[in-house]
This record gives structure tokens, sequence and C-alpha cells, in this order.
């Protein structure tokens, strides 16, 4: 019997999506990579590390991961200490959390000293460890760009001294946890408790490469339409950054005056990110920012 012809198809065939195909990693997979990512960190860390310790390579170890619930976590934590929460360019979060005296150590040692601690620990954070802090952020980013294997450092998206505000005490979700060990000379440990969300712990770990697809946002879920209009994200106005001598830090007093010198071009930043450029005035009878360009028109702006 002859064909008349080819049969022609009325649509096109199916084909076959490995992205709709792809599963979502299990939680021990996510712990797995976590292991091996705090493998990666513990050299990260010496390194980064030392140069804020005046060039004084630490011993960093670090545990066993663990799985912890919101409750137990803010059990694990200082009612107050150091949180800093780290984000990536896909969207994930990881804090590190550092003790009230673990950050007192770190601010000691980094000004040179033993990583002595007070025998009374005070009620909050004293205003001095600012500086020694933003630079313990700086180095804690750049170690976890590292061990991540991101091609450049985590960016500090916001920091509280509550755990609260950045993790609910009833937050339903469950937390990848690991703590790191920072040691130096005779001074006892500073631990760094890394926490990450298991919603998060796909992209923030395999960058990627096992997690569950990514679904392009559509128009109701953008950042100009609620809920996430409404979100207040803190803006800083950097007026001036200047550099003084340790010696010189420290013998600050009331009535010292240190000259500021005020840049043409103003940055804004959100977190540590450079989001904007602008020239100081002043607006209603108070000090103000005229916008003269942004991250979003300006393609070469700088990442802070």
């Amino acid at each position: 019997m002859r064909s008349e012809g080819y049969l022609k198809a009325e649509r096109a065939l199916a084909q076959h999506s490995e992205r709709l195909a792809r599963r979502a990693p299990e939680p021990d997979e996510l712990a797995a990579l976590l292991v091996a990512a705090a493998s990666r960190l513990e050299q990260a860390l010496a390194d980064d590390l030392a140069a804020l310790l005046g060039g004084d390579r630490p011993q960093v170890s670090c545990g066993k991961v663990e799985r912890a619930a919101a409750p137990r976590l803010h059990k694990m934590i200082d009612a107050v200490a150091v949180n800093w929460l780290f984000a990536d360019a896909a969207g994930g979060e990881l804090l590190v959390s550092l003790g009230l005296g673990g950050a007192l150590a770190l601010t000691d040692m980094v000004f040179g000293g033993p990583g002595a601690v007070p025998a009374v620990l005070p009620e909050r954070l004293p205003k001095s460890t600012d500086l020694a802090l933003a630079r313990a952020a700086d180095a804690v980013g750049i170690a976890l760009g590292k061990a991540l294997e991101r091609d450049g450092s985590l960016a500090l998206a916001a920091r509280h001294d509550v755990l609260g505000k950045l993790v609910p005490a009833r937050d339903e979700e469950t937390f990848l946890t690991v703590r790191a060990q920072v040691a130096q000379g005779e001074a006892a440990p500073v631990d760094l408790l890394l926490v990450l969300r298991l919603s998060h712990a796909a992209r923030v770990l395999a960058g990627g490469a096992v997690a569950a697809p990514v679904l392009k946002p559509t128009a109701d879920y953008a950042a100009t339409s609620e809920p996430f209009a409404s979100v207040p994200l803190p803006l800083v106005a950097v007026l001036a950054e200047i550099k003084l001598p340790v010696r010189r830090i420290t013998a600050l007093k009331a009535g010292d005056i240190i000259a500021l010198p005020m840049p043409r071009d103003v940055p804004l930043k959100l977190g540590t990110r450079e989001i904007a450029r602008g020239q100081a005035g002043s607006a209603d009878g108070q000090m103000a920012l005229r916008i003269t360009s942004t991250g979003w028109t300006k393609k070469d702006m700088t990442n802070g």
C-alpha cells in the first residue's frame, strides 16, 4: 500500500523540560552541602580575619551541622548579640551571629589586645565596637563568598543586636546551623554561629545547581506592588569617611575636633550596596540629598 503523502502534526510536539523535572534537594543533601561549605569556610575565615587581627592568622574550626527550630535558635543566641544578615544575588540569605562576649573579645583583638572580655558584660554593645564590627562584617562577607564559591563577597543586608528583628521566635521554618570557632593565642575562642533557613539553603549552598526551579516573578510580585512596596528599608547617606590611626582613635575624648572632608557626590547605600549618588544640601529646614544618579540608570555604579 502506497502512502499518499506525509502526515503533519496540528501542533508542536511536547518537549521534555529539565527545569520542570528537576527535584528539590532533600534536607540531608542540603546539610551535606553545608558541611562542605563549612570546611572551605575554615580556610577562608582564617585568611580574611588575619588582616583584621594585625596579620596574625587565627585557628578556625567548624562544628557539626545541626537543625533547629526558631525557639531553640533564640536559646542558642544571646539576647544581645551581633546578628549579621548576608544576602547573595539569587536572593538567598545567611545569618551569622556573634555573641556579646565574642564581639567584645574580637574588638579587643582588632585593637591589638589579647581578646579580653570584661568580667561583667554590659547590657548593650558600646559604640566603640562599631568600627571593629564593621570591618569584621566585611571580612566575614568575603570569607562566605569564598566558602560558597561565589565570584565576590556576600553583601551585608542588615544588622540587628536583637535576633527577633531578623528571626521571630514564632517563625515556623526549620534552620540549619553550624558553629565556627575562631581562636588566636591564649584568648578564649570566639564563636560565630551560621544560621541558614531551609527554604534558602538550595539557593545559598548550591547556587542553583540542584535547586528547585526558580520561576520568573510576575507583575503581581514586582517590588512596586504590595506587600513588598510598603516594606521599609534602611538607607545610609555616607557624608564622610575618614581613616585615623589606632592610637588616635583610642585617645578620642569629648571636645576633640575631627575634620570631615565632604565629597562632591554623596553615596547612598542599602546595606553595603551603593544604589545612588547625590549632592548634599537642605530642604524644608533640614539636611537633604538631591539624587544625581542611581544604580538603575548608571550601569557602572560601584557596589559598596
